[in-house]
């Protein structure tokens, strides 16, 4: 995948899975007297694992911002960009997976949520080269 094809993935999944997280309704429980019950992915139980992902993802899309719309970039760190957005990428992905591993009365927000989260971990991963865990040595910004 071309890195430009890949960084508009990571900006349209990230997007769509910050609006399925806050809005999208995440368990569905009907319950004896016809009451329906619908939450969202940062309402409990474990809400504080999308809050987590929420703020990740939205970090990352502005460090990927950044980047496209000036001319310096991101600061110099310790650590280069690039594996730095991979390890964010991977947080992004196990909070929803670990989510939704533990809960359960899932609505479709949940499942598209995950969905999103996965091809939110690609693009990241796809946007930097398609690294091995060998070659993050060698990861520069």
């Amino acid at each position: 995948m071309r890195k430009e094809y890949a960084l508009r993935l990571v900006v349209i999944s990230g997007i769509l899975l910050l609006a399925t997280l806050f809005f999208a309704p995440w368990y569905d429980r009907g319950f004896v007297l016809d009451y329906e019950v619908t939450r969202t992915a940062l309402e409990p139980p474990q809400g504080w694992l999308t809050v987590l992902a929420w703020l990740t993802t939205f970090a990352l899309l502005i460090e990927v911002v950044v980047t496209r719309i000036t001319t310096t970039g991101l600061p110099d760190v310790a650590v280069p960009w690039v594996r730095i957005q991979l390890v964010q990428a991977a947080i992004v992905f196990l909070c929803v997976a670990v989510k939704v591993a533990v809960t359960r009365y899932y609505a479709w927000g949940a499942w598209v949520a995950l969905l999103l989260a996965g091809a939110f971990a690609y693009a990241v991963w796809a946007a930097a080269g398609q690294p091995r865990p060998a070659d993050w040595r060698r990861l520069r910004a």
